[in-house]
């Protein structure tokens, strides 16, 4: 059978599922990614999600950093675009998108494996509080990225703290219907009460046991996108000035 011509926005997306694979895969986080390339990590992430054109210059470079041939970037290229072409406008509606805020590289790394359990799931992360408010309601960094399924966020992060953050979302329409879900280790039970009286959607100790955090974190994602009902992606996804509606 006479294989369609792939687009170039599916040969886009093929090349940043292979660029995230291949990251993870070596333990990578985004910034250690993003200092040895001289760039910032948030073009890595725009990168990886086909967001933004990558040079072949710079494909040649991660390549070389990931220690794999160029060529294992387009491995599968036509079944991939195949997939992309026949996929309906059902499924993209469903795909699970999750913000994880965590200043930790360490800590995102983990929180990333245990999400390794979902296949196609969308995944940004970012490192301080106003970084999420510029991600989730003011649409200033990485503005393609979908209103997210779940947030996951630590409670002590630079700039604007997790609790500082939950408020503010709280206060808008626009964002006030987003699952937060603080995932830390800090079991104090004033600051778990204070979490869930701001409008937390779960709290999650990070555990040292990472069969039982996974576990944790698992549940959690499915119970937000498969076990309740919210609100349509194409609802949730319309943007405004003063934030999704």
């Amino acid at each position: 059978m006479r294989r369609s011509m792939a687009t170039t926005a599916e040969i886009d997306k093929v090349i940043g599922r292979h660029l995230r694979e291949k990251r993870l895969k070596r333990g990578m986080t985004l910034i250690s990614v993003s200092d040895k390339l001289g760039i910032s990590y948030q073009q890595v992430q725009k990168y990886e999600q086909a967001a933004s054109r990558i040079s072949a210059a710079t494909l040649f470079r991660i390549a070389v950093l990931y220690e794999v041939g160029v060529d294992k970037f387009f491995e599968d290229i036509y079944s991939a675009c195949t997939d992309c072409s026949e996929s309906t406008e059902t499924s993209q509606d469903d795909e699970v998108s999750i913000l994880i805020v965590e200043s930790d590289p360490g800590d995102e790394a983990v929180t990333r494996r245990a999400l390794q359990e979902f296949d196609g799931i969308n995944i940004l992360c970012v490192h301080d509080g106003m970084q999420a408010l510029d991600v989730l309601k003011y649409k200033r960094l990485c503005p393609d990225f979908p209103k997210p399924s779940v947030v996951l966020s630590d409670v002590f992060i630079p700039k604007r703290d997790g609790l500082s953050v939950l408020q503010e979302l709280k206060r808008d329409r626009g964002t006030r219907d987003i699952p937060v879900v603080f995932v830390t280790d800090n079991i104090s039970p004033e600051l778990i009460s204070q979490a869930y009286q701001l409008g937390a959607a779960g709290y999650i100790c990070r555990s040292f046991d990472f069969p039982a955090f996974k576990e944790n974190i698992v549940d959690c994602i499915r119970y937000w996108t498969k076990a309740v009902s919210l609100p349509k992606q194409k609802v949730r996804g319309t943007h405004t000035k003063s934030g999704w509606r």
